[in-house]
């Protein structure tokens, strides 16, 4: 019998609710109620990197090291691509258990975990070969399932048409995901089993609640309703990484700290890329349209790649390093939530912390609504060892608020343009299977608590540096979870993957999601 945990990526009841209602999702309806769902609390900013990896790990972003998609180097003067499963200390959980777990389209997990049983990465960086562990597995998955860790047309979903290709795209990946799940349960080798939807988020940010999102939605309800039928399935747990609402303003933090003298900054080829028209809209969509995207990316230069402007002549993440002025600012943002101070002397460093907080606590948007639920310090955030490399301050967008992090624009705030979602702290979670108390209360559920109570469930102690709680209140009174007391012990030094880096190929993904704004 095995546990499956489907992952899907920016799952929220806030968005299903009324589908659920009008009887869309019948299979989601029957864990509802003869489960227990709750929302779920992701670790802050509520983005997939790193909540995937603190949900595979059981340990918050303080122990973890990576905080966001990108890492401000504040000694070096670097902005660097930190979203590859070796840029992360820390252990899955499922090494710890006793049989050959099975792990599919883990996000920010390539290179893939050398362990026992089979580990398949998702993105970003796994657009080159070697996605799997065994080696052997990825020409198997190609060949049986047609298998692709990423659609080919992305750049597509920019267009205000939802009926392009790539989201054709993005349904057959769902199925892919599905269909090697199915199999797995049907051979009957694993204990435990995972598998991640990721691009049903990323049709939430460009679509939101349309029909072309609802037909995804009804798609894993349809395959959630094959699973419940196959006896190889013990317990099914369905959870998300963050939760999804609806884009309402942006916010440009980095404008801010520019408007405010936080931040400076200097010309770069960028400048002159936008004078002559090169941008991003114009060139990304053409090449896909030629279906020769990825081959042109290879073939230009990478500083050309990573200077193109957007139509505003701002850049991203790829070329912010080059358009700060490093000695003359005191703070640079990433979008949706960290901030870093600049200052060398560390109580200069914290002064201006305290400054930003006080100046940053009551922003309001041009309609008057606040933009950030809160404006916490770092240390009041992360633990671990980590912390002091982390962002000094943590913004939590308040519900329809997308922070951008882009440099380069004027206006501090604006409308949705790319995105119509965006990503919020409250996520989803549910539990179904004989073991599971369906009048459970799960009051201040956390992502984090995820790993220590699946160990829980199939009898492992619960690593001490794990920060998340074991909910034994989720079983049914008398079962074995139920009254079998939680062991701790010490987390073994288990091997982790390496590799060379492959930091543009993740910028070009990550651009085209839209996180690198």
């Amino acid at each position: 019998m095995t546990t499956v945990v489907l992952g899907l990526d920016g799952g929220s009841f806030e968005l299903i609710q009324p589908w659920l209602d009008e009887g869309r999702l019948p299979n989601f309806s029957t864990l509802v109620t003869e489960g227990t769902a709750a929302d779920m609390q992701s670790c802050l900013p509520p983005v997939t990197c790193p909540n995937w990896q603190c949900y595979a790990t059981g340990t918050n972003p303080g122990k973890l090291g990576v905080f966001w998609w990108e890492s401000v180097d504040r000694a070096a003067e670097r902005i660097e691509n930190r979203s590859r499963s070796d840029d992360f200390d820390g252990v899955y959980f499922w090494r710890l258990l006793e049989d050959e777990p099975a792990v599919i389209n883990l996000p920010t997990s390539y290179p893939p975990s050398c362990t026992e049983g089979i580990h398949v990465a998702g993105g970003p960086g796994a657009e080159q070969t070697g996605y799997t562990y065994p080696d052997s597995l990825e020409a198997e998955l190609e060949r049986e399932y047609d298998y692709a860790v990423h659609p080919e047309r992305m750049s597509l979903l920019s267009e205000e048409a939802s009926d392009n290709e790539c989201v054709d795209e993005i349904y057959e990946l769902i199925d892919t995901r599905f269909d090697v799940l199915e199999d797995l349960l049907t051979d009957g080798e694993h204990e435990f089993v995972h598998v991640t939807v990721f691009y049903l988020n990323v049709l939430q940010h460009f679509y939101w609640d349309m029909d072309v999102v609802r037909r995804a939605w009804e798609r894993i309800d349809e395959r959630v309703g094959r699973l419940l039928s196959m006896e190889a399935l013990e317990h099914l747990f369905v959870m998300s990484d963050h939760g999804a609402n609806e884009i309402r303003t942006t916010v440009r933090i980095n404008a801010w700290l520019a408007q405010n003298g936080y931040l400076q900054t200097r010309s770069s080829i960028s400048d002159y890329l936008h004078a002559v028209g090169l941008t991003r809209e114009r060139v990304r969509p053409v090449l896909a349209r030629l279906e020769i995207e990825w081959l042109a990316r290879r073939l230009l230069p990478e500083r050309i790649q990573m200077y193109l402007p957007d139509e505003e002549g701002s850049v991203d993440k790829s070329a912010k390093e080059s358009v700060v002025d490093w000695r003359r600012s005191q703070a640079v943002a990433s979008g949706q939530g960290p901030l870093y101070v600049l200052a060398d002397d560390p109580v200069e460093r914290k002064r201006i912390a305290a400054e930003l907080v006080s100046d940053l606590e009551g922003l309001t948007d041009l309609s008057g609504a606040p933009v950030f639920d809160q404006v916490l310090r770092g240390e009041e955030v992360y633990i671990g060892e980590y912390v002091e490399r982390g962002p000094d301050i943590v913004l939590d967008q308040a519900p329809g608020v997308h922070i951008e992090g882009k440099i380069g624009v004027e206006d501090v705030f604006g409308s949705p343009e790319t995105w119509r979602g965006e990503n919020k702290d409250t996520g989803l979670f549910v539990g179904y299977g004989p073991d599971i108390d369906a009048s459970a209360t799960l009051d201040g559920m956390h992502i984090l608590d995820i790993a220590p109570t699946l160990l829980h469930l199939h009898g492992n102690a619960v690593p001490e540096r794990m920060d998340g709680t074991v909910r034994r209140g989720l079983f049914e009174s008398g079962s074995a979870p139920a009254e079998r007391a939680v062991s701790r012990t010490e987390l073994a030094d288990l091997e982790r993957a390496t590799a060379e880096s492959t930091d543009s190929d993740v910028t070009d993904r990550l651009t085209d999601l839209g996180y690198m704004e």
